[in-house]
């Protein structure tokens, strides 16, 4: 058996640096050596409120370069270096059918093993087939990692039609709010806006091309609203953190007729209940939208636009550490001095 290093969750406080067995490929596999990987807030909310298993490997924001391929394996070769998706959809179920890919049963199953916070990962066939992208010379490892998160906010983008002349709020200064003003402004908003706590992440925002972006504890957010959007509201509001409180306030800021999104993940991470005024929907005709993941078409939109210079990932990335540094990168992610962690191994 052949063994390398990990980072091995045990526990909410307890992450390891481990020596694990290196995984085995089968004839329609690949081996990929982990490059880079994003530190995301859904693995972090996963650990820290148990829902993962004690031994697992997380790990999902992945780049690297082809070790090793099955003798079935016609499309990639050793040495490529590659952006891997961790999911893939059947492309047939009735879901897929109806472009909600994150319904397909292939798709919720795990298909890197073990997780990317490792030194090496497998690729099962079907993400071989359709998720697993060459990426050119000029985009850097670390770069490739936010290829996926860009892809969710693709998908958010796009359920929410963005398009010429509306006005978008992204609720949330964290890196997949900075990513959906992004797309928003390249889908063609004509006013994108954006609301966060974090006084250097505001500032990186502008230096990502959204002018309007404002700290909610020293600017009355809905005033700033009202002024640029002539008293209406925003067109569609995007909520890019996890709170139920942030929704409920996010209902005061749409205008009738808009669209709200919910695109914080709330699954793992504990948060009252929301209160909601249907009469909102039945009389305001707001419509609420969820979206969650990305399918692997809205991943190659993302890699377009990363690989374009469309959305700026590079300026995004404040902070590396080293894998087997991971307790310094989770103290980080949590003190929220960071806009976007990348690991190397």
């Amino acid at each position: 058996m052949i063994w390398m290093k990990a980072i091995v969750y045990y526990g909410p406080e307890d992450f390891r640096w481990e020596d694990v067995p290196t995984p085995e490929i089968g004839p329609d596999e690949i081996l990929v050596k982990v490059k880079a990987c994003g530190l995301c807030s859904t693995d972090i909310w996963k650990a820290l409120y148990l829902g993962s298993k004690p031994g697992s490997v997380l790990g999902h924001e992945v780049s690297g370069e082809v070790a090793a391929t099955g003798r079935g394996v016609r499309n990639l070769k050793v040495g490529d270096r590659v952006a891997v998706y961790h999911r893939a959809e059947c492309g047939k179920c009735y879901y897929c059918t109806h472009n909600q890919q994150p319904l397909c049963s292939e798709y919720q199953e795990q298909s890197i093993f073990p997780g990317a916070f490792a030194e090496y990962i497998c690729a099962v066939p079907r993400l071989v087939q359709r998720s697993i992208l060459r990426i050119p010379d000029e985009l850097s490892h670390e770069e490739a990692t936010l290829i996926e998160p860009t892809g969710c906010s693709v998908r958010a983008v796009s359920k929410c039609r963005v398009g010429q002349n509306d006005s978008v709020l992204i609720i949330g200064d964290g890196p997949m709010g900075l990513l959906n003003a992004q797309i928003s402004r390249a889908a063609g908003a004509s006013v994108v806006m954006l609301s966060g706590h974090h006084d250097h992440r505001i500032e990186l925002s502008k230096r990502l091309g959204i002018n309007h972006s404002f700290n909610s504890k020293e600017v009355d957010i809905k005033e700033k609203l009202m002024e640029l959007t002539d008293g209406r509201g925003a067109d569609i509001v995007i909520v890019a953190v996890a709170s139920t409180h942030a929704v409920s306030e996010s209902t005061g800021l749409v205008r009738k007729g808009g669209k709200l999104c919910v695109f914080g993940d709330f699954r793992d991470v504990p948060q009252p209940n929301l209160s909601l005024d249907l009469k909102l929907v039945l009389r305001d005709h707001i419509d609420f939208i969820g979206s969650w993941g990305c399918s692997t078409q809205d991943y190659r939109v993302a890699f377009n636009l990363v690989t374009s210079g469309k959305v700026k990932v590079k300026e995004m990335i404040t902070h590396r550490f080293p894998l087997r540094k991971f307790d310094e990168a989770l103290k980080a992610f949590l003190n929220k001095e960071c806009a976007k962690i990348v690991l190397n191994p």
